[in-house]
């Protein structure tokens, strides 16, 4: 009898140990999201359109602030879906704001209502906007939105310095790399498309700036005489010069690469917006994708893209980061179910440069 109970315990043991496994296993496949796809990621951005058209950037963070960027970054991923109806709320919403005495619009309004909540008129989200502006037209062949991106591009032009260089915004003596991209592709996209060459000669000049004053032959300073490390322009040089300069997408892994918990016994790997390594930027690690994917490097493309879906939610959305985190001058990354991010992915899914250079 005591053989056969000493016998009886490890067995009993085992399958106490079994049976944990397959409840544990279970649970977790019930609690899992469902799998990642472009389709629910336009769902969400979808489902954040509010009555205004406006997009309500982030779920978790009790506001109802929709940021100019996020409109443009959800109204591209529109264009790239072929969802031009979406597009057009979101556009159309900017109709009915109207643009600011100089030609630009705020960096942030109410969703719900579609008035200032602290905007400031800066150079940076206007050129992503005037970019949608451009995308549709060029998708569509319907110039109705072509006179307002005309205002929005002589807004920026009003920054260009004499070295061709965009100042941030007015009064100030500082020139974004992240900017002066994104204005270069959004400029040069307006001349071509509307065939006027006033805006290629003017987006020529921000591009013999970004070439001669921020990029030192391997990576992208941060700006003119800005030596700071930042992931977004490594990935977002490569998409708008082209693969002739998508070294710094590469460098930037010796800076910014790491790797975060974002579940008990789960790990994303990606790339912090800066140095301190301490979350992993979703947005920023899909940038960082398509920079890689214009370059040809479609492992890497793939790698970036997979691991940034461990952060897709049941919503359809992209957590904006594995974690909280700095991401540099003063601000914060937060796990929130976020429109940026999610925008990201759906390039990333339909492999579309939404900011490449059209050829004259």
């Amino acid at each position: 009898m005591e053989r056969y109970d000493m016998l009886r315990k490890p067995i009993v043991v085992l399958l106490i140990l079994i049976i944990s496994c397959i409840f544990l296993n279970t649970a977790e496949a019930a609690s899992a999201p469902p799998a990642p796809s472009s389709a629910a990621a336009v769902g969400f951005l979808s489902s954040q359109i509010a009555p205004t058209g406006l997009i309500d950037s982030y779920v978790e963070d009790n506001t109802d602030y929709s940021y100019t960027y996020d409109d443009a970054m959800a109204a591209m991923a529109f264009i790239s879906n072929g969802d031009f109806t979406s597009a057009e709320k979101i556009l159309n919403a900017f109709v009915a704001i109207g643009p600011q005495p100089e030609g630009g619009f705020l960096h942030r309004y109410h969703a719900n209502n579609g008035t200032s909540a602290g905007g400031l008129l800066k150079v940076g989200h206007n050129t992503y906007i005037l970019q949608a502006m451009n995308l549709y037209y060029a998708d569509t062949d319907d110039p109705k939105y072509n006179e307002l991106a005309k205002k929005v591009a002589d807004y920026i032009l009003s920054q260009q310095s004499s070295n061709g260089g965009i100042y941030g915004q007015a009064g100030v003596t500082w020139k974004s790399t992240e900017n002066n991209l994104a204005a270069y592709s959004a400029v040069h996209n307006l001349g071509v498309l509307q065939n006027i060459s006033y805006y290629t000669d003017k987006a020529e000049a921000i591009r013999n700036f970004l070439i001669t004053k921020c990029w030192n032959g391997k990576r992208f300073l941060c700006g003119e005489n800005d030596t700071t490390v930042m992931t977004d322009v490594q990935a977002l040089g490569a998409m708008v010069l082209g693969p002739s300069y998508s070294n710094g997408a590469y460098w930037i892994k010796g800076y910014t690469f790491n790797t975060q918990k974002y579940a008990t016994r789960k790990t994303v790997s990606g790339f912090d917006q800066n140095t301190d390594r301490d979350t992993v930027w979703t947005e920023g690690t899909l940038q960082e994708s398509i920079a890689y994917m214009v370059a040809g490097d479609i492992n890497n493309f793939a790698f970036y893209k997979n691991e940034s879906e461990k952060l897709f939610q049941p919503s359809g959305a992209l957590w904006a980061a594995s974690n909280q985190g700095t991401a540099g001058y003063g601000d914060i990354f937060y796990r929130w179910q976020a429109v940026a991010p999610t925008a990201w992915y759906i390039y990333a899914c339909n492999q579309d440069n939404v900011l490449a250079v059209l050829s004259k």
